[in-house]
Parts: C-alpha cells; sequence; structure tokens
C-alpha cells in the first residue's frame, strides 16, 4: 500500500474543502481528496448559467435516496449533494445568503453574528456577490408579495431577514460562476497543494492515542494511504463527514459494533441532528411568458404572524419565487428515472437515457413549450425545523451507504409552521400584481382544501432543499462532537470544516455559512501554527469584479 506524508489532509472538495484547503496550502504541504472529477470535465460548473445542465448531470451529483418518511406518506425523498470540484457550489442556483442574525443567538459564545461576520466579509471579497436585476414579471412578484406585507429589500445579507422580500445575492461574475473553487482554486498557483480528483476516501486510521496518522483512500483503482503530520480535516458535507467518522470508529458505540466497526471513540453526537430545510412547491399559469431565468426571487417570514406584521419576528420560512422555463426540463431530467425507476433499476444507464430521452422529446413539442413558457412556482421552504433526523453507519463496507433520515415534519410545530407558510405563498399569488398578470394555479396546493387533502399533497410534493447540516454540530455540550473551534472531542488532530458542524440551521442557505465556517476553520489552524512560531503573512486576496461585472 502507498503512503505518503502531508501536513494537512483535507477530506472533500466542496464550498468548504477548496477554501481550507486553499488557505492552509499557502503555509504548509496540503493534500486535498475529492471523489469526484475535476471541473474542466464538467464546464457547466464553471458557468453562471449551467446550474440547470449540472443538475441533471449524473456525474455531478450523488445519487442518495431516503429512509422511508413517515411524515411523507412512507416515501424514499432524493437527497443527492454535488459532486466534483467545488461539490454543491457547483451546481446550486448560486444564491448567497449569511442568514437572519437571530439564527446564530443559538449558536456556541464565539459564533453570534458580529463574531462571524469578519469570516463572511473576507469570503465575499474573494467571490464577489449581488443581486440579479429585476424583470418586470420579478417586480409583480416582489409587488405581490409586498401587499401581503414584505418589506422590499434586496442583497439580504445584512442579518435583518425578518419580512423581507427582494432580489437576493449570488456569486456570480459576468459568464462565471464564483464558487470557492473558482475563486480560491481554479485561478490560484498554490505549489503546497496536492490535488487529487476521483479519490475515494474509505477510512481515517488512528494510533493509541486516537491520534489520526493516515487516511485510507481509493485512487486509480488503488488502496492507498496518506501520512498526515498536523491535521485531518473533514470537508466531505453533512451527509458524507459523519459516515467517514463512523467509518473510522469514530461514533455511537452501539452503531459501530452493529456495522462491524471496531470503537476508536464512542461519540454518541456523530451523525445524530441531521437537519434540513423541507420545501412544497406550489405551480401557477400566467397569461405572459416567464421573464427571468434565476432563482433571484426571495422572501423571508415569521409564517404564523398575522399578514402585515411580519416585521421584527424571527423568520422561520422562505419563499422562492421559481421561474418553470429556466430548468423545469433539466429537473425532470433528474427526477422522471427516479421516480419512474425504484431501486436498482436506478443505475442501468439504458433506463435512465431511455426516460431522459422521453423528457426531451415531450419538450421540443411546441404545445408544451408554450405551456411552460408561462408556468412559475412559489417554492414553500420550511426554515427553522424543529424535526431531527440522522445519519447512522449500517456496514463497515465503505461502499455500502449510510442510512439518512432526514425525519422531514416529525414535529407538530413543523407541521403547523408549513401549513401557515403554505396559506402565506397563496396570499401573495392573490394580489393584484400577479392576478394582472393573469395568475392561476396549477398545483392542488394552490387552492383552500381540507387538512387531509393539503398533508396528502405535501406528503407527494415535499422535496428537500439540499441544506442539510448539523450531523457533527459544535457546542460545549457533552452530546455535540465538536468544540467551538471544530475539533472533534476526543480525538487529537482532526477538525469538522462543513456544514456538518451547523449547531442550528440558518433560515436561509448553507452555501455561504459553510464557506464561513471553513475560513474560520482556517483561520483557528493558522493562528496555532503562528503562535508556534509559523512565519504566516496575512490572506490578502486580489479585489475579484462584482458580480455583473467582467471577470
Amino acid at each position: 500500500m502507498d503512503t505518503e506524508s502531508f501536513d494537512y489532509i483535507v477530506v472533500g472538495g466542496g464550498s468548504a474543502g477548496c477554501i481550507v484547503a486553499a488557505r492552509l496550502s499557502e503555509v504548509d504541504t496540503v493534500l486535498l481528496l475529492e471523489a469526484g472529477e475535476p471541473a474542466t470535465a464538467h464546464p457547466e460548473t464553471l458557468s453562471s448559467d449551467g446550474f440547470k445542465y449540472a443538475f441533471a448531470n449524473d456525474a455531478l451529483m450523488w445519487h442518495r435516496m431516503s429512509a422511508p418518511q413517515a411524515h411523507c406518506g412512507g416515501r424514499s425523498v432524493f437527497i443527492g449533494t454535488g459532486r466534483g470540484m467545488g461539490g454543491s457550489g457547483s451546481v446550486n442556483g448560486m444564491v448567497y445568503t449569511r442568514g437572519d442574525r437571530h439564527d446564530f443567538e443559538a449558536w456556541p459564545e464565539g459564533w453570534r453574528w458580529d463574531d462571524i461576520a469578519p469570516a463572511y466579509d473576507a469570503v465575499e471579497s474573494r467571490i464577489g456577490i449581488g443581486p440579479r436585476p429585476p424583470t418586470p414579471f420579478a417586480e409583480a412578484f416582489l409587488s405581490s408579495a409586498v401587499a401581503t406585507g414584505f418589506a422590499r429589500k434586496d442583497h439580504m445579507n445584512d442579518g435583518d431577514l425578518a419580512g423581507v422580500a427582494g432580489c437576493n445575492d449570488m456569486n456570480y461574475s459576468g459568464e462565471q460562476r464564483r464558487s470557492s473553487y473558482r475563486a480560491f482554486l481554479h485561478d490560484a498557483t498554490l505549489p503546497n497543494l496536492t490535488l487529487r480528483t476521483g479519490a475515494t476516501v474509505h477510512r481515517l486510521v488512528f494510533d493509541d492515542a486516537r491520534r489520526a496518522v493516515a487516511v485510507e483512500y481509493e485512487w486509480r483503482g488503488m488502496v492507498r494511504r496518506a501520512a498526515v503530520l498536523r491535521e485531518v480535516v473533514m470537508c466531505a458535507g453533512a451527509l458524507v463527514t459523519p459516515h467517514l467518522l463512523m467509518l473510522s470508529g469514530v461514533g455511537p458505540k452501539a452503531d459501530l459494533v452493529a456495522a462491524g466497526i471496531s470503537p476508536v471513540l464512542d461519540a454518541p453526537g456523530v451523525g445524530r441532528h441531521l437537519q434540513d430545510h423541507p420545501n412544497v412547491c406550489i405551480f401557477y399559469r400566467a397569461d405572459a411568458p416567464i421573464d427571468f431565468q434565476y432563482p433571484q426571487l426571495y422572501g423571508f417570514d415569521a409564517a404564523r404572524a398575522p399578514e402585515g406584521r411580519q416585521r421584527g419576528a424571527a423568520p422561520d420560512t422562505c419563499y422562492v419565487c421559481y421561474a418553470a422555463p429556466a430548468s423545469l426540463q433539466q429537473s425532470m431530467q433528474r427526477m422522471v428515472p427516479i421516480l419512474a425507476l425504484p431501486g436498482r433499476l436506478y443505475h442501468s444507464r439504458i433506463l435512465r437515457g431511455l426516460f431522459r430521452g422521453l423528457v426531451n422529446a415531450a419538450f421540443r413539442l411546441p404545445s408544451l413549450r408554450r405551456f411552460v413558457g408561462s408556468v412559475f412556482g412559489i417554492v414553500v421552504i420550511l426554515g427553522k425545523p424543529t424535526s431531527r433526523g440522522s445519519v447512522r453507519v449500517v456496514s463497515a463496507n465503505p461502499a455500502v451507504p449510510p442510512r439518512i433520515d432526514p425525519a422531514y415534519y416529525a414535529t407538530e410545530e413543523d407541521r403547523a409552521v408549513m401549513r401557515a407558510a403554505i396559506e402565506r405563498a397563496r396570499a401573495i399569488a392573490a394580489k393584484p400584481a400577479l392576478k394582472a398578470a393573469g395568475t392561476r394555479p396549477l398545483s392542488a396546493g394552490a387552492k383552500p382544501v381540507p387538512e387531509k387533502a393539503l398533508w396528502k399533497w405535501v406528503h407527494g410534493a415535499t422535496m428537500t432543499t439540499f441544506h442539510f447540516c448539523g450531523t457533527c454540530r459544535m457546542g460545549v455540550d457533552a452530546d455535540s462532537p465538536l468544540d467551538t473551534s471544530l475539533r472533534v472531542k476526543g480525538l487529537a488532530n482532526v477538525r469538522v470544516a462543513d456544514a456538518s458542524a451547523v449547531p442550528e440551521i440558518p433560515v436561509s442557505a448553507l452555501n455561504a455559512p459553510s464557506m464561513m465556517i471553513a475560513w474560520r476553520a482556517a483561520d483557528f489552524m493558522l493562528a496555532e501554527r503562528r503562535d508556534a512560531g509559523a512565519d504566516i503573512l496575512p490572506f490578502t486576496p486580489p479585489r475579484r469584479a462584482a458580480a455583473g461585472e467582467p471577470a
């Protein structure tokens, strides 16, 4: 078995891993291991218009299904995440939101809004953010939101998301997607960094002192080991990081033993407290074609506050106006085979190709194109779920996926908030500005129906918003696997620097918080190197073009 040595090994080349690897490599040697392919193999991950094509590309999304959801009619839900350099940050809609100030009141001391603002500033100085200009239909949607009591506000990164709607910031510059990969690695010369794509990590190897001494991974058909001299940094995401720790013997002891894994550290919180934002999309049709292409229109609300009195209340829901012409075809290319080909049948490339061919053939029909061209949706997102799910290891074989249960709507609180949020979305669609556009309902959820009928629709329509977090949360309590410097408690030299570390989910998207966590993780490690006498210069990236400017 081949063995090399590096000061740091970063597992996962996603939104967080690219930042951690880039910053640490300015001082020490770093090995960055990513299971997916290079970004250059998939140019859509580098383009500001490529998100719809990336979502439909099997090479760029992990195929995962959840455990059957007791409160979604017993069905399994697709819970894929980004694969390849940049991870989910290379396939998402490029929406960049820090979160609401209230979100971080539940985070540990040292991680509140004022503490983390400098890290956000540093990330944004590198990637560049800004909203896209509103179109006439976008203005109609926002006018209707304002008519229900929202305040008009663009940008949305000042920490106040209570009862506001507007054009959200996005991380793009002209024709470029400004993911962390694009901003920190793609354009950089980093001689201390060794990047290996197509490298599937199997486990971390520990000595008797619970110090990680190596990372075992498969690359180019061979199992290899890389020795680590300083630290291993886990950046594989909230569904993979806890699984890799458990495969390495770090996790709930009973689960490890049942899976045939020798425990290194009994850490009951690893894989627990999984959080996500479930959503439903209420579809409508307008008389005129929908004239915008990006997921840029957002609103945040306290769903159960009286209409017109949202301002000041901590938001618990999010509302996104979705333009069906922009990406419905690609979304159906992804989802139709999943729905039509259960279990092993989905893994047949021929069958997947057949169903995608049928989707493409249907979208070539002029009548369907005209119909879809005037369809939009209001995506209703449960922003502060109280339900908690889990990621559980089931086998010592790294090829066997864990059991992932997001536990959607497991609490009555979540169900009550979702009911109120759906009513709020209907209210937006009923206001004069959208009614003047000829808006009429297409979804069963668009009209008031009895409770049983509503939940039948919700059960079938619910999907993930791909905002998984919390499975290795930081905190001072015994149930939190990480301390507030992101070290795994009980291990000598392992940190977690991705969305796994989030203690409580923000109401907004997770891409910006993931990058903020990564920046701070690098700060912690570089400060320790500085205290040990290393000569470390401040990280001062060159100014990047603002969103919409030429790159």
